[in-house]
């Protein structure tokens, strides 16, 4: 089946031929459209092919950044990192066609990882490196913002100049504060099975409920 470059999700078969599915979507608000195919155990995308068969951790991380929703879903195997990602602007509805595609492709294929091994165990936000960098990147940030604000005390700094600076540099550090928080090194992070993983996919884009207030 063509690839037909639209964002969204298709399939296709033929006769004795393993189910071929194709997920599309754009990686960032200004980033660029990538395709991933789904075809039996084989996963094709932008970095490469992935047996599935091979994978033996997972994680999956759904966090923000300023205005920026990154999702994404880490594949680890005999064959190496496999890197499904996305990025999107804070705010946008589960029924956004970039965010639909990509909730269906990690749907998807925990769905045929669970087929093979519903006991794999998936950790539930940064591990490993990346989560040793956020710390660090959070630990610079509340000591930048702690020592501007102390350094402006001791030196002196007019009360005009004082008060233009308590916003930033209070927001610095907490900036700081909830990074560090949120990527402790000291946290051992949640462990799920794959099995679980379509289900905790779906909670996350339920739609939010009505307000109730009259």
């Amino acid at each position: 089946m063509p690839w037909t470059g639209r964002r969204g999700c298709s399939a296709a078969t033929s006769a004795g031929a393993p189910l071929t599915e194709d997920f599309t979507f754009r990686l960032a608000p200004i980033g660029k459209t990538v395709t991933w195919r789904l075809e039996g155990d084989l996963l094709t995308g932008p970095q490469g092919t992935c047996d599935l068969t091979g994978i033996e951790t997972a994680n999956f991380v759904d966090t923000t950044v300023q205005l920026i929703r990154m999702r994404r879903l880490d594949l680890r195997g005999a064959s190496g990192l496999c890197r499904i990602s996305v990025n999107t602007r804070l705010g946008l509805p589960p029924d956004d066609p970039n965010r639909a595609a990509h909730r269906a492709l990690c749907r998807r294929v925990s769905e045929h990882l669970s087929s093979r091994a519903p006991d794999l165990p998936v950790k539930i936000g940064e591990a490993g490196a990346i989560r040793a960098l956020w710390f660090g990147i959070g630990v610079l940030s509340l000591v930048m913002g702690l020592g501007i604000g102390i350094a402006a005390l001791a030196t002196g700094v007019s009360s005009d100049r004082l008060l233009g600076m308590i916003v930033p540099v209070t927001l610095l550090a907490l900036f700081g504060a909830v990074l560090m928080h949120r990527h402790a090194l000291w946290r051992t992070p949640l462990e799920i099975p794959v099995s679980a993983l379509p289900a905790i996919v779906d909670l996350l884009d339920l739609p939010k409920a009505p307000d109730q207030r009259v």
